[in-house]
């Protein structure tokens, strides 16, 4: 009896083992991109970093410039303090304290609408690699394409970042090759 059962259990196995595909089968073809060279490499990563730069450029140079004056300008003091009157020594820490706040002021708006125009770029920028990679996956018979940077081991050969990058770039083209940024400045 118990050999009969030992007999049937393995011919269970053994037809389901057949039945069934393997792991690596029913996964699918996969393919691994890395997003930072997809979007650094690319075109349209290419041009929102332009974008930026051209649109914020000279202001956090200036801010920058702005800073490490007042920075000068309260080192100064500190070096200077034993040489001058109370009352100098605290108009000069109150031009600085002025100072540094409206340097606060100007950062703190220079950084919003530095991030309203980063998000509306990466916005675009993330439907442009999500159109590609379907499209590409589509042509080329993937299931799944996924990011590398959180995949623990892959070999070379699924790597398609550059191939994705192409795919990238002649739809950016496309789609006229130029963020939309009326509706956020």
């Amino acid at each position: 009896m118990l050999r009969r059962t030992v007999i049937a259990l393995v011919a269970a196995f053994l037809c389901s083992a057949v039945a069934m595909p393997s792991l690596a089968e029913a996964a699918g073809k996969i393919g691994v991109a890395n997003p930072m060279r997809l979007s650094s490499q690319s075109e349209p990563g290419k041009e929102a970093e332009k974008q930026l730069s051209t649109m914020f450029g000279k202001e956090r140079e200036q801010l920058e410039k702005q800073g490490a004056d007042l920075n000068k300008q309260a080192e100064d003091l500190r070096k200077q303090a034993a040489a001058l009157s109370e009352k100098a020594r605290n108009d000069r820490a109150q031009k600085i304290q002025k100072q540094a706040q409206e340097l606060d002021t100007k950062g703190t708006a220079y950084t919003q609408r530095l991030s309203r125009v980063q998000q509306a770029i990466n916005s675009q920028l993330n439907e442009v690699l999500r159109a590609a990679c379907e499209s590409f996956a589509k042509k080329n018979g993937y299931d799944m394409i996924v990011d590398g940077t959180v995949v623990m081991f892959y070999t070379k050969a699924n790597d398609v970042t550059d191939e994705l990058i192409e795919e990238v770039n002649k739809l950016w083209k496309s789609k006229g090759g130029k963020f939309k940024l009326d509706a956020v400045k």
